[in-house]
């Protein structure tokens, strides 16, 4: 059976929760682990069935590179970070290796996602801008230069505080940004094209997206707007009208629901007395979770917007909450269930390199995930790409089937294929010419048209002119 957990982290509290939505258990605990806001990422392992969550990573002040924020690629292959100086680091999860820094703001970065198809890299920092990142250009070592932006939003007038990327490929997905100026946004991904623009009666510090994205919640204050992206349309009949997207070719939408507005009380989620620092939606969308500066995380029921559980633990002020199915890795620790033979795999992760490797390491593609136990070939079969019983990326075994074909090719004759090639290009060639010719016999005899008719209209002209000179001399 399936048990969906939260995962909370506070930025005083060394103590980081892993426990039940539905009935606040507590399974496990980190300790150690102070983490403020965005600087925890969840990875999925591909050691588990449908890529379940299974890693989690936090940035700590305390290190070499001190990153305020992070964010994990949603198979797991990648983690970004950054910095208060407004740099972005990009790192291979299961090898530990720097792929590429570069500055991509001004100032601080509040917030790092992926989009849900790992194609770009959307960051948002306190310089009120938003960039998205082609992953592709970032993984492009062919070039020193800084990468440059796909996209450059810069509608937002204050501070980003979060950021939201819909579900879909490049070509169909949408980002909800939400910034410190009262405002939501919600973007094209494939045109760049901003949709609507949501005022709020606060500053927005958090946001969630429905899974059918029906709905987003926005925090602002101590309070949780619910803001419906459908409505139906007042039919002039007595129908039950059409159901239309809200907003839409840049329009701005007004969201009441303030402290003083009672009408709109239904749309608010009221009880925290604190602002609230992020939110959470479980898989299904029926219960939202709410961490706060109150130190305490709310457990509400979307349909009623009642808080159901309250979950007091934490010893100072809750920075996040991350909702996921249950790790299977927690049985490994005698945590509520029996760990079966073989069901949970022991993951070694390399430490995050601080440079990016020279050339001479850049020639083994080795990998930090191995498999303990000797259960190898049963999990080879479920699995691609392992080699010597180590696991290499996707990029990596593009690469190796590169090179095997590179080689393979090297194998039969070069002069063969040389001469087939020189043979295509004369064909061509002739055929380039050929056309080149009957291109410009066409020119020639429109051209040679043009200029008879132009000498005719001339002299046709120049006749009348005379005439008419004529007349007037008699």
């Amino acid at each position: 059976m399936f048990t969906e957990v939260a995962l909370t982290t506070s930025a005083t509290d060394p103590t980081s929760y892993l426990w039940d939505i539905r009935s606040g258990t507590v399974f496990f605990s980190f300790k150690q682990n102070v983490c403020g806001k965005g600087a925890l990422a969840l990875a999925p392992l591909h050691a588990t069935p449908g890529n379940r969550i299974g890693l989690v990573l936090a940035a700590q002040a305390d290190k070499a590179i001190k990153l305020v924020t992070i964010a994990a690629s949603n198979r797991g292959t990648y983690c970004a970070g950054g910095t208060e100086a407004g740099k972005i680091y990009v790192w291979e999860i299961s090898t530990g290796n720097l792929l590429r820094s570069f500055d991509a703001h001004y100032k601080r970065v509040s917030v790092l996602r992926f989009a849900s198809d790992d194609s770009a890299l959307v960051s948002g920092s306190e310089d009120a801008g938003v960039n998205v990142w082609l992953l592709s250009n970032l993984l492009d070592n062919s070039s020193d230069d800084a990468p440059t932006p796909y996209y450059s939003w810069s509608d937002h007038t204050l501070p980003i505080s979060d950021i939201v990327c819909g579900v879909g490929s490049f070509r169909t997905a949408r980002v909800l940004t939400g910034s410190l100026d009262h405002t939501c946004k919600i973007w094209d991904l494939a045109t760049g094209i901003l949709l609507t623009t949501f005022l709020l009666p606060y500053p927005i510090t958090a946001l969630a997206l429905d899974p059918a994205e029906r709905t987003f919640f926005a925090a602002g204050g101590n309070l949780v707007y619910q803001v419906d992206l459908y409505r139906r349309r007042e039919a002039r009949n007595y129908g039950s009208g059409e159901v239309e997207a809200v907003g839409g070719s840049g329009r701005v939408e007004g969201i009441e629901g303030g402290d003083g507005d009672p009408g709109e009380a239904r749309l608010v989620f009221r009880g925290h007395s604190a602002p609230i620092t992020s939110l959470a939606l479980s898989l299904d969308g029926s219960l939202l979770l709410s961490s706060s500066d109150d130190a305490t995380v709310a457990v509400w029921d979307v349909v009623s917007r009642q808080s159901i559980r309250t979950f007091v633990q934490h010893r100072g002020p809750v920075s996040s909450v991350s909702c996921f199915l249950r790790p299977p890795e927690t049985a490994a620790a005698g945590i509520g269930a029996v760990q079966h033979k073989g069901s949970a795999a022991t993951v070694v992760v390399q430490p995050f390199r601080r440079m990016r490797k020279t050339e001479a390491e850049e020639r083994d593609e080795g990998v930090g995930m191995r498999i303990a136990g000797n259960d190898m070939h049963a999990f080879d079969r479920k699995m691609n790409g392992w080699y010597d019983g180590v696991c290499v990326s996707p990029e990596a075994q593009d690469i190796r089937k590169v090179k095997e074909t590179v080689q393979a090719f090297q194998t039969h004759s070069s002069t063969t294929a040389l001469q087939s090639q020189v043979h295509a290009l004369q064909s061509e060639l002739v055929r380039v010419h050929d056309h080149h010719a009957r291109v410009r016999a066409l020119h020639d005899e429109l051209y040679g048209g043009l200029v008879e008719e132009f000498v005719r209209e001339r002299r046709r002209g120049n006749a009348a002119a005379a005439e008419g000179s004529a007349e007037e001399g008699k």
